[in-house]
């Protein structure tokens, strides 16, 4: 295919024999085979010297240094065939491709759309366009693109990973539950089939059966951290929280980067009334960010129980500087001032409580897609790696 393309510049340059260009062409899919890259590169170069508007050499060139990490290189030799011509598939698909590897996915939605445009029925731009729009947190959007690439590619185990967390993100559970069937066939081993499953299984509201899924995966994968969170976290929905620690402890052990773990175990320990090791967690929570309101209340309410009002006034004052609209905390202060005999203060957080709680809208129910972050997405873990 490379050849294919010097040869179609060759009109452009009468003055050069072609078994000169010929033989460079032969030389640098050799040095690309073998690995050397730098003599590629260097018999690119010297083909761009003779012919400046050799897409296939400006593209070559450009994949040598985006692989070598250097992006921004690869990137300006990519716009240089760009110019030459701006519908071309290649160069719009291997700048998108750049773009993503920075992970730069705004920059990367417009050359995929135009590969799209050039190849309509070609999976990888259709993919790789869905890859930049889930990354944008545009789920609507990629879900069409998903579609096509699992209709032109069933096998597509990345695709139908991808359109699933997709489905899940829309609340589209239903169609995501019908993804099922063809994951367990692609891919019969994977515990991402049960840890997807069990997301959806959440999001309708079926959590006993969204632990049997977490169950089974935990059975195949038990040192997996998303696993055991994913347990751990139905197990804190459904106030189980004697079942959920060493779940959200095992979590944190496998994976300890793993921050999401932290606030559902500290307030699993708060439920269970084991008070020092809450306040202990939660303090690591607030230590890494101190403007999270439920670990803030939550630290409170440990501080209060084991008598250190202080401290738990101050976590109660910090979560309202943050959000003041938080009837909770409001409540749990006046209650405390109440305690401390400052009646004033108690009237008046309490009333403060009242009036947000009767125009608070109804908060969005808890889900495990949310809860685990990137974790949760099995997209995370997948082989994308675009090829050029």
């Amino acid at each position: 295919m490379l050849r294919t393309g010097f040869l179609l510049c060759l009109c452009c340059l009468p003055a050069w024999p072609q078994p000169s260009l010929d033989s460079l062409v032969a030389s640098a899919e050799r040095y690309e085979n073998e690995g050397k890259w730098e003599d590629a590169a260097e018999t690119y170069r010297q083909i761009i010297k003779i012919d400046p508007a050799s897409i296939a050499a400006l593209n070559r060139l450009g994949a040598i240094r985006v692989r070598q990490g250097q992006y921004r290189q690869g990137i300006a030799l990519y716009q240089q065939a760009y110019k030459v011509n701006p519908r071309e598939l290649a160069t719009n698909l291997n700048l998108g491709i750049a773009f993503i590897k920075m992970q730069d996915f705004r920059s990367a939605v417009a050359p995929l759309d135009r590969a799209v445009s050039a190849a309509p029925d070609e999976p990888q731009p259709l993919e790789l366009l869905a890859v930049a729009l889930i990354a944008l947190d545009r789920y609507t959007l990629a879900i069409p693109h998903l579609e096509k690439v699992i209709a032109l590619s069933p096998d597509d185990t990345g695709g139908v990973y991808l359109l699933n967390r997709a489905y899940l993100q829309t609340k589209q559970y239903q169609k995501a539950l019908a993804t099922f069937e063809r994951l367990e066939t692609l891919a019969p081993n994977s515990i991402w089939v049960h840890i997807l499953r069990g997301q959806a299984y959440d999001g309708l509201s079926a959590y006993e059966k969204a632990i049997e899924e977490f169950e089974t995966a935990r059975r195949l994968e038990p040192d997996d951290a998303v696993v055991r969170f994913s347990l751990g976290f139905m197990y804190w929905k459904l106030r189980r929280f004697q079942e959920a620690e060493p779940e959200l402890e095992r979590a944190l052990k496998l994976d300890p980067g793993f921050k999401e773990v932290l606030f559902y175990l500290g307030d699993a320990y708060l439920e269970d009334g084991k008070l020092d090791k809450a306040a202990t967690i939660l303090e690591r929570v607030i230590a890494d960010d101190p403007r999270n309101v439920r670990a803030q209340i939550d630290l409170g309410k440990a501080y209060e129980k084991l008598n250190r009002r202080p401290q738990a006034i101050r976590s109660f004052e910090t979560a309202l500087r943050v959000d003041p609209n938080r009837a909770d905390a409001h409540y749990l202060l006046g209650k405390l001032y109440q305690k401390m005999g400052r009646t004033a203060d108690s009237e008046r957080e309490i009333q403060l409580s009242r009036n947000q709680r009767r125009q608070k809208l109804q908060q969005e129910e808890e889900s495990l897609l949310k809860a685990a972050g990137a974790h949760g997405d099995a997209t995370q873990s997948l082989d994308l790696v675009p090829r050029h």
